[in-house]
């Protein structure tokens, strides 16, 4: 987990499973044991119950009668509703983010970009991690910390329910078409052409992903 520049924090054992969860170490469908993950972080049970029912209540758990506790997978309305979500958030940031930007946040983008170009789409987690950090560079400054949390709650769910769902080669090719039309409209302060580009991305990645969705949905029908 990235800690901000001398911040020591010892992380929690909610952020220590949740990053465990967005990673794939805890995949999608898989049976979380209490007595296991206790031993896997060097804690009593009672904690680990406890942050399994926050788990369950922000989406990422689920628990029943014959499996217990198991990570939630991914369906359709779930990424809908994710994506909804995004699609108002991030043309706000961004509208915000074109009026401030500097050539250091330009050149901090392009360093991060240069790094998603270089990480392959097979490697999910990896991958996710890289595209989150560079859409939030442009947004973790903004003052509206609300707004920021509920964004980032998204798109770590979104993270976690996308883990098993491949990127086709248009689509990745896309990506990084679109970051780069996004460098393009800040470096140019273009505020219209920017929050046309970040909606365009994020309901392509949303189109995306439920086509993956169905026909991996179809294949195992």
């Amino acid at each position: 987990m990235a800690k901000a520049d001398g911040d020591e924090r010892t992380p929690s054992l909610y952020e220590l499973m949740m990053d465990d969860i967005a990673q794939g170490v805890l995949a999608g469908g898989e049976r979380l044991k209490v007595a296991r993950l206790a031993e896997r972080y060097g804690v009593s049970t009672s904690p680990v119950r406890e942050v399994l029912r926050q788990l369950q209540g922000e989406g990422f758990v689920e628990f029943s009668p014959n499996r217990g506790a198991t990570v939630r997978e991914a369906d359709a309305q779930t990424l809908i509703e994710l994506f909804e979500l995004l699609q108002l958030l991030e043309p706000y940031f961004v509208g915000w983010f074109v009026e401030v930007v500097q050539p250091e946040d330009l050149v901090a983008l392009e360093a991060i970009q240069s790094r998603l170009e270089r990480t392959p789409v097979i490697q999910r987690a990896g991958f996710g991690r890289v595209d989150t950090e560079f859409h939030g560079y442009m947004y973790e400054r903004h003052h509206n910390r609300r707004a920021l949390e509920v964004w980032r709650r998204q798109k770590r769910a979104l993270n976690v329910f996308s883990l098993k769902l491949p990127i086709g080669a248009v689509r990745e090719k896309a990506i990084m078409r679109e970051h780069r039309e996004l460098l393009d409209a800040l470096g140019a302060r273009d505020a219209d052409a920017a929050a046309e580009v970040i909606g365009r991305h994020v309901a392509g990645s949303g189109a995306h992903m439920s086509q993956q969705l169905r026909r991996l949905g179809s294949t195992a029908s």
